[in-house]
């Protein structure tokens, strides 16, 4: 709970328009004024009932972007998952996009002194053995706690609430087959959390990072396995529905039959899938304590987020503007590429960089060649040029942006060339050190193409992937 104080407190929500982000929004600001972040030009342009909320569009790659959107708030709320595209085409793992995503989020907090971070996590499991999905939760949680700023990190389960992913493929499921197979491992109990409660819990964390940093488990009142759940969702509907549990039934299966038949797309179900293996246990703390005095049970935070007449879940707050979304990058078509390479001991992302464009010309050999542009004052690479042999015809011009630039990160703008669209120069290729120089993730991002579309998927977009697999191997190797 926010400190009483004559300045009201600026609260900002990365990742707003989902539908934590949505009723967050609405119960903030109640009493304060709120900032809601979103990468969609189509949700920033609608105008919000609520005057108190400020809905702006932002990219979250892009650092200055960021800065400038996080000026003036007070506490930040980061609900940012890379589960939908952010743009045409995306190569990069959604755990690369979306811990490129948090260090940048920490920088720009940490740049504007901003007070508290309250992150909404994932329980993790009392073993060594980790879903990729989990693991990519614990690295977001590093990077918001790597540049300075409190960080307090909400683990919790199954989120129930209207328009909630994991609910709408239960309620799908249950809504079109009538006898539904399930692995062992359906069996499993875990404890889902109502989204009131959960809201109830970041409000009360807020505004408190000395009481309440670093992490705390979260789970409503029922210990309840993903079977049990469906059963009730099945009766809630007024449903009659077989289970059968098959013993040796892999979860990849059941992920591709409950995707294709709920529609449901496989970013969305596969962190339902790889929450089955193992029973989940809450570590005690303060937080669940103060929760669980009115924490809502499954049954009726699924039957508030149920529409009854429809037999369906009440939509997502995104949905009225996901085609409009989809519209903007298919016209936009810009790519983004990341790539995570292994950082060698000792070297920093300026190193990673000069490093890439040098290897880069013997990499390519005899097809391409690498120039490196220089200050004739300084002697300073300001950046590189890339031509075709034979011929020498410009392939790419790279600007380095040297006021940006740092140690680690460096910054190259797409400025000329061949393959590049001439109309606009948001492209640019970025080298950022991550998690303590662990690692630098090497990213293209908003490059457009001058190539046809369909023509640039299957040469350059495929050639540059390849290539920079080449080099994570190359530097994998260094880092030995």
């Amino acid at each position: 709970m926010l400190p009483d104080t004559e300045h009201t407190p600026r609260i900002t929500i990365a990742g707003a328009s989902g539908f934590i982000g949505t009723a967050l929004c609405r119960e903030l600001a109640r009493d304060y004024p709120v900032t809601a972040l979103t990468r969609s030009q189509a949700r920033a342009q609608t105008p919000d009932p609520d005057t108190r909320i400020t809905w702006r569009h932002c990219d979250l790659y892009d650092l200055a972007e960021l800065t400038h959107a996080l000026k003036g708030c007070d506490y930040a709320v980061y609900l940012v998952h890379s589960l939908a595209p952010s743009s045409r085409l995306t190569q990069a793992a959604p755990r690369d996009m979306d811990l490129i995503l948090a260090d940048n989020f920490a920088r720009a907090a940490a740049a504007n002194g901003v007070r508290q971070i309250i992150f909404v996590s994932g329980l993790m499991p009392d073993t060594f053995r980790i879903s990729t999905l989990l693991w990519s939760r614990r690295e977001v949680e590093m990077a918001l706690t790597a540049h300075g700023v409190p960080v307090t990190i909400l683990r919790a389960g199954l989120v129930v609430g209207p328009g909630g992913s994991a609910c709408r493929l239960m309620v799908e499921l249950v809504h079109r087959i009538g006898i539904i197979t399930l692995p062992p491992n359906a069996r499993t109990r875990t404890r889902p959390i109502a989204l009131g409660d959960l809201i109830r819990a970041i409000r009360h964390t807020l505004g408190t990072p000395e009481q309440y940093r670093g992490h705390f488990d979260l789970g409503g009142p029922d210990c309840i396995s993903y079977e049990d759940m469906l059963r009730t969702t099945a009766r809630l509907l007024g449903l009659k529905r077989r289970f059968l549990t098959l013993p040796w039934l892999p979860g990849a299966i059941v992920a591709l039959g409950a995707r294709w038949i709920t529609g449901t797309p496989t970013a969305l179900v596969a962190p339902v899938m790889e929450s089955l293996p193992r029973d989940t246990r809450l570590k005690d703390n303060p937080l669940q304590r103060f929760i669980d005095q009115d924490a809502i049970p499954f049954e009726q935070a699924l039957n508030d987020a149920l529409d009854h007449r429809r037999k369906r879940l009440l939509p997502n707050p995104r949905q009225p503007i996901h085609k409009k979304t989809r519209a903007e990058l298919r016209q936009a078509s810009r790519v983004r590429s990341i790539q995570r390479i292994i950082q060698p001991p000792g070297q920093d992302a300026a190193w990673v960089a000069g490093n890439y464009f040098r290897w880069l010309g013997s990499c390519c050999r005899p097809f391409v060649k690498t120039t490196v542009l220089t200050d004739p004052h300084s002697g300073e690479d300001t950046g590189y040029q890339v031509h075709l042999r034979p011929g020498g015809l410009m392939l790419l011009q790279l600007e380095r942006d040297i006021q940006a630039g740092t140690k680690d990160r460096q910054i190259y703008r797409i400025t000329g060339g061949l393959l590049a669209r001439k109309a606009t120069q948001r492209g640019r290729f970025e080298f950022q050190s991550v998690l303590g120089g662990r690692y630098t993730m090497a990213a293209i991002h908003d490059f457009a193409p001058s190539l046809p579309w369909y023509l640039y998927l299957w040469t350059q977009a495929v050639a540059h992937l390849l290539v920079m697999r080449r080099y994570q191997r190359h530097l994998a190797r260094l880092a030995r």
